[in-house]
């Protein structure tokens, strides 16, 4: 049985709308110890991903995900919105296709992660890097049991 998207992705990931802070998105990114965030519509449609990369590349100061800017540098980085530094139209995937797909999207478009997405564009995951990695582990353990992953 060829391994799916929905066993690996992280369902009802958090997500941001266009208009938020960058700033409350890097806050989210440390919170969670996540580095990558689906931007929704009102809809709930993908319109974007903002990932750590975007937003070390966009404000003035080093960042790090595993510690807040300080209160110092704060409001200089409450200017940015979300949508002047995600990627805009996002490749995307549907929970009912291979994880070998989405990993041969991810390594040609050299991209961190894939919203998941319903018939609709309406964000139902996200599929990282990391959860592409789970599943090679689950496969590899697999075959050496001499199972099916």
């Amino acid at each position: 049985m060829t391994p799916r998207v929905k066993s690996y992705m992280t369902g009802s990931p958090i997500a941001l709308e266009a208009d938020a802070l960058a700033l409350a998105a890097l806050d989210l990114m440390i919170e969670h110890g996540i580095r990558h965030l689906p931007v929704i519509d009102a809809h709930r449609r993908v319109v974007g991903v903002v990932g750590f990369n975007d937003l070390r590349a966009a404000f003035p100061i080093p960042l790090s995900l595993t510690a807040p800017p300080a209160s110092e540098d704060r409001p200089e980085l409450r200017e940015l919105t979300v949508s002047e530094v995600m990627s805009d139209s996002p490749v995307t995937i549907r929970a009912g296709e291979s994880v070998e797909q989405a990993a041969q999207i991810m390594i040609e478009k050299r991209i961190g992660c894939l919203p998941v997405v319903d018939g609709e564009g309406r964000i139902e995951g996200i599929l990282s890097e990391t959860d592409l990695l789970q599943a090679l582990l689950t496969a590899l353990w697999a075959e050496r049991r001499g199972e099916a992953p």
